[in-house]
């Protein structure tokens, strides 16, 4: 992930226009990030295909949330990455210091659970996993699919999702 200290304006405060225009898909953000809440734009390849966005949501260091956008792969790639509810809730998990890096998933337990997600306005129930206090849960978005995760105590803020384009990010756009 990459962060700035520059000084933008308020808007989606990430530098990754360019990665956004090259992902070519509308990005899932919170739709009102709480405030003090800043964002990093995160991004995973496979051999070069720019395939899922994550936009963390921190408040100082604290890993406070993540919403990650993700496409399919052309048939062509042989391996294909995955990320569902479970994975992400465990990978928040560990990068936000809940749980240390060394514990597997099965060790976690987490609980299946009904919550409701919101994008552009129309709300879904979906299954959603909790454990240590957190929750994840997936939706489907375009021909990929979304992933929010966050602790319980901020779900109503992160369950609230609109879709934007590129040109809603900061950074230079393409020529």
């Amino acid at each position: 992930m990459f962060h700035s200290d520059d000084r933008r304006p308020p808007g989606i405060r990430t530098p990754d226009r360019e990665t956004a225009e090259e992902f070519g898909e509308p990005v899932a953000v919170l739709r009102d990030a709480p405030a003090g809440w800043l964002t990093l734009l995160g991004r995973q390849s496979s051999d070069g295909f720019l395939h899922c966005l994550d936009v963390g949501y921190h408040r100082g260091t604290d890993l406070m949330a993540t919403v990650q956008t993700s496409r399919p792969l052309p048939e062509s790639h042989r391996v294909r990455p995955f990320s569902t509810p479970e994975s992400e809730l465990w990978v928040f998990l560990a990068n936000s210091g809940r749980i240390s890096h060394g514990t597997f998933p099965e060790d976690l337990g987490p609980v299946r659970h009904e919550v409701v997600l919101r994008l552009d306005g129309l709300a879904t129930r979906v299954a959603g996993y909790r454990s240590h206090g957190c929750t994840s849960a997936s939706l489907p978005c375009g021909a990929g699919h979304l992933v929010v995760t966050a602790p319980d105590a901020h779900w109503e803020a992160v369950a609230d999702l609109v879709l934007r384009r590129a040109g809603d990010f900061q950074g230079r756009p393409r020529p």
